[in-house]
């Protein structure tokens, strides 16, 4: 007598038993076999911060990028600040993108930064010995705690190109610029 043969179990709804239908499968619906690719952590940016001084003190501006985790970019600023050193334009950016990154409700941060004075001070591994920074830096960590989570990276300042850009351009010496409607030659003086 011969043995039963097995039965196939059934197909379950989604999904193929054999290695054919799992091929034949794949190739129909054009996209990989495997899991779907995870969505983005929910409130968890990438926040990237630059404060620079033309001259110590100097005119001074700030400038910070926040990138969501899927790459799209939740906000970027760069304003002057009028008269202040370098440090302290590190600080003001770091502070201006924490209290914006809180205002959209994230809850985790990855704060990068290319002042390594700074990243080691709001870490705690060093404390400013300048009142003016002391107060800066407790801003700061006062910032960072309301957020939730927050991590202080040093980068280096190649890596941080979108923030510079951000502070250079509020720095750069303004010319009176016309408006574009203004450039029309013919309607120029009628706008005007």
């Amino acid at each position: 007598m011969a043995a039963p043969q097995r039965r196939r179990p059934p197909r379950r709804r989604g999904r193929a038993n054999s290695d054919a239908e799992r091929r034949a499968l794949a190739k129909a619906g054009g996209r990989r076999t495997g899991p779907p690719p995870r969505a983005p952590r929910p409130g968890f940016a990438v926040l990237s911060s630059d404060g620079g001084s033309r001259g110590n003190p100097g005119p001074a501006a700030i400038g910070y990028v926040l990138v969501a985790a899927d790459g799209g970019l939740l906000a970027a600023h760069g304003e002057a600040i009028g008269v202040a050193g370098a440090t302290v334009a590190e600080y003001r950016a770091l502070l201006a993108g924490l209290e914006h990154a809180r205002g959209l409700g994230l809850d985790r941060v990855d704060a990068r930064c290319d002042a390594r004075l700074v990243v080691e001070q709001v870490s705690g591994r060093h404390e400013p010995a300048n009142p003016r920074l002391r107060e800066l830096c407790r801003a700061v960590r006062e910032a960072a705690e309301r957020i939730g989570t927050v991590a202080f990276t040093w980068v280096p300042a190649e890596a941080n190109g979108r923030a510079h850009a951000l502070v250079a351009d509020a720095l750069a010496p303004r010319r009176h610029r016309w408006p574009r409607r203004c450039l029309d030659p013919i309607g120029a003086i009628a706008q005007l």
